[in-house]
């Protein structure tokens, strides 16, 4: 049985000039992949009645399911409520559970103020015969309309507000989707790599894929994609299914790991399916803990990044002690103990200099491990021998001081970012740890 087709349309003027980022067409898509649903389009469009209308009965004649975000408020250039009912050919109507509702928390909130509450009415307007969505944490209620009888489409419209769509995608909608579609979730297998270029990984991985696809028609019918944000590649193995509906199972998909491990190298440092594995500070942070280790930081160039990603991870206090951001070179010498004739002699990044950052946060603060940064982000201070991009990174332990030296490419957020993922590897590299396996945590309501 074919996947039912969904196309996205998230809503709002602020969306399209730049005000606001539009997280949800992203985690919406997310979502509809993990039900099992093809997301075939997705688009932003105006607060404009004319452009909803048409975006929404083009949608309704291609697809099995179009979800709609934004447009629900009670104010003039909400919408939605409105462009769905004429798209459907039907009219509003006022939902009296929910005037009643409205009602009540703008009487509480603002007694006597019956202009604002009249205002506020307007978000008990729906569609007629509409299916409605409960918002228990935001005044605008969500609906669904079936459109078309040949092929009937459900359109299901929700807030713009994250919290408020997040919660009510997984509550009201991902139930009616399941019971009408009966749809299950394509396998995948994610593969995490920190160290090797896009095209060098997927030259060492091509040989044990090809191999893989003459086992089976579903791993024959495996499709494979590969994602890069520098300086990490992500490498997925999704079970798409033949045209006899014949797909791999997430077995098979598992059976690929010792194969891609070799493939891929010491990059590797994570394997998950579904949603895919946890990402490196949470990998470095249970293993610290199953460890019984300690860690601390020292940071130039990064600003307190390091300590931000691994405090990121909930626990992370039962093995991070704290860091120094030495960004002056007073405070390196001062709070971490680099000696002064050491940036002098060598410079701020340097070996000498960042071997002796490294240590100096660990024996100050009386951690295991020690790591430290010291480099040049750019978009200035550049000097002979050291372009924008040169990163010196060192970890100390009590069996001495590693180090590497990077020459990072990009603006000086990427390069920051990259000098992250660069330190929090050579801490992984050091626990000696196979690469992680299972699958991230859901995600909250947030």
């Amino acid at each position: 049985m074919p996947r039912p087709r969904a196309h996205l349309l998230t809503i709002g003027d602020e969306l399209l000039s730049g005000d606001v980022v539009d997280g949800n067409k992203a985690w919406l898509a997310e979502r509809c992949r993990l039900l099992g649903v093809e997301v075939v389009r997705a688009a932003t469009l105006r607060d404009r009645e004319d452009e909803i209308i048409a975006a929404i009965q083009a949608a309704a004649a291609h697809a099995d399911l179009v979800i709609t975000s934004g447009g629900l408020g009670p104010t003039t250039d909400d919408l939605t409520a409105l462009a769905v009912a004429r798209a459907a050919g039907i009219g509003l109507e006022r939902n009296a559970e929910l005037a009643a509702r409205i009602t009540a928390f703008f009487s509480r909130r603002m007694p006597g103020n019956q202009a604002l509450i009249e205002l506020n009415l307007k978000q008990a307007d729906l569609p007629a015969g509409a299916t409605v969505l409960d918002n228990p944490i935001g005044t605008a209620a969500g609906f669904g309309v079936q459109m078309g009888s040949a092929a009937p489409c459900w359109v299901f419209s929700l807030p713009g507000v994250p919290r408020e769509l997040r919660k009510m995608m997984r509550e009201q909608v991902e139930p009616r989707v399941i019971s009408t579609f009966g749809v299950a979730p394509i396998a995948r297998r994610i593969y995490r790599a920190i160290g090797r270029g896009e095209s060098s990984l997927q030259q060492g991985v091509t040989p044990a894929l090809e191999h893989a696809r003459s086992r089976s028609p579903g791993l024959a019918a495996m499709y494979v994609h590969y994602r890069a944000r520098y300086p990490e590649v992500t490498v997925i193995l999704e079970a798409t299914p033949d045209s006899e509906g014949v797909a791999a199972t997430p077995d098979e998909l598992a059976s690929l790991d010792a194969a891609l491990h070799e493939g891929i190298g010491p990059a590797l440092y994570a394997i998950g399916p579904g949603r895919g594995p946890a990402d490196l500070p949470t990998a470095i942070v249970r293993s610290l803990i199953a460890r019984g280790m300690t860690l601390a930081t020292a940071e130039s160039c990064t600003g307190g990044g390091i300590g931000e990603a691994i405090t990121s991870v909930a626990g992370s206090s039962a093995c991070f002690l704290g860091g120094v951001i030495a960004y002056a070179n007073a405070i390196k010498q001062g709070q971490l103990g680099v000696p002064a004739e050491l940036i002098v002699e060598h410079g701020a990044v340097s070996e000498p200099v960042v071997r002796a950052m490294a240590e100096g946060a660990r024996a100050r603060l009386s951690a295991d491990l020690g790591i430290a940064v010291s480099g040049i982000a750019g978009p200035g201070g550049a000097m002979p021998g050291k372009p924008v991009g040169t990163v010196d990174v060192a970890l100390a332990h009590a069996g001495g001081t590693e180090y590497k030296r990077l020459s990072l490419l990009g603006n000086r957020a990427t390069i920051r970012r990259a000098t992250v993922l660069w330190a929090l590897k050579m801490i992984w590299d050091h626990l000696g740890q196979p690469p992680l396996v299972g699958e991230i945590a859901s995600d909250d309501e947030s």
